[in-house]
């Protein structure tokens, strides 16, 4: 090894550093995912689990090169480079063509739900079901509207509660699918070749079939390289390529159902950016709070339920 280079991490415990290797018979990088002592094992045996379950059905993940995470709690990773998709579809002419194949990597994900051999990894033994849906309504409940230095209580605003709950179950409602749950354009990577990688998929699940296109669209700043036009040209590839994968998704239904993965997601994430600044004194997300804010806004006036824009309204100038 000749150099060592500290890469920026996410909302995770995770740490990364690449190091720079010299000798003929190495790569010329690798990435080191540093794991938290607390669960080191776990989260590396999640993560090499679903990495092999995914490299092995075609879908392009970082190879792994070596786990010493029993030992040391360190994975070493092909180095993908710097270029996220989010920077990638901002600046260059072939950001769409790059987006649209993201799209068609989650569907390429998603019917994985049909794998006669799916019982072998991980991921399907979770499940984004109405036990998890009810936890992050109260994070959002806490946290998405808390104002000030402390978090709200869920318990004594019963009519939100309610209405987010009516949300919940309009999505628990969407077909089946795996979902890799955080797949967005700062998670996926162009490599040297010119291909969309995926990086943090440790925490897929079996979840609603609209959540992981909702957050390829929707996450952070997203609306500088996805526009309305090219929102609904993604959700048709996403469908389209998911038909073609023997998932047929109600084309009735389907906008309203992609902007109920849209707005439940939004106000998760913002519950769960301010839980970051509140509980860790972790503030570089807040940054984003009024994008996905944006985000939460439009999509909970374009469905046909509008109790929870009201509530949230009168409860938060996020909202107003």
């Amino acid at each position: 090894m000749t150099e060592e280079e500290p890469l920026a991490g996410d909302a995770s415990t995770r740490r990364y550093v690449r190091l720079r290797l010299a000798g003929e018979s190495v790569p010329r990088s690798i990435v080191a995912m540093l794991l938290p002592e607390s669960d080191a094992k776990k989260s590396a045996s999640d993560f090499v689990d679903v990495q092999r379950y995914l490299e092995g059905r075609g879908v392009a993940v970082p190879a792994l090169h070596l786990d010493a995470a029993a030992e040391d709690g360190i994975l070493l990773l092909e180095d993908l480079g710097d270029e996220a998709l989010a920077d990638a579809a901002a600046q260059r002419a072939a950001g769409a063509a790059l987006l649209e194949e993201a799209a068609a990597i989650a569907a390429r994900i998603a019917a994985s739900i049909l794998d006669p051999e799916r019982g072998r990894c991980v991921a399907f033994g979770r499940r984004h079901d109405r036990a998890l849906i009810e936890r992050e309504i109260h994070l959002i409940g806490a946290f998405a509207i808390a104002d000030g230095d402390r978090p709200a209580k869920p318990e004594s605003d019963p009519e939100l509660t309610s209405a987010l709950s009516r949300l919940g179950e309009a999505l628990e409602a969407q077909p089946d699918v795996l979902i890799h749950r955080d797949y967005h354009a700062w998670n996926l990577y162009v490599d040297a070749d010119g291909r969309v990688r995926t990086i943090d998929f440790q925490d897929a699940m079996i979840g609603p079939a609209l959540y992981d296109v909702a957050s390829l669209c929707t996450d952070r700043a997203s609306a500088r390289f996805v526009d309305a036009e090219s929102e609904a040209r993604l959700v048709d590839r996403f469908a389209s390529e998911l038909r073609g994968r023997g998932i047929d998704l109600d084309r009735a239904s389907l906008r309203r159902d992609y902007f109920v993965a849209v707005a439940f997601r939004a106000l998760r994430v913002l519950g769960r950016f301010r839980q970051l600044a509140l509980e860790a004194g972790r503030t570089a997300h807040l940054r984003f709070v009024p994008d996905v804010a944006a985000q939460a806004r439009r999509a909970l006036e374009a469905i046909d339920d509008p109790a929870p824009r009201r509530l949230l309204a009168t409860r938060s100038e996020l909202f107003a």
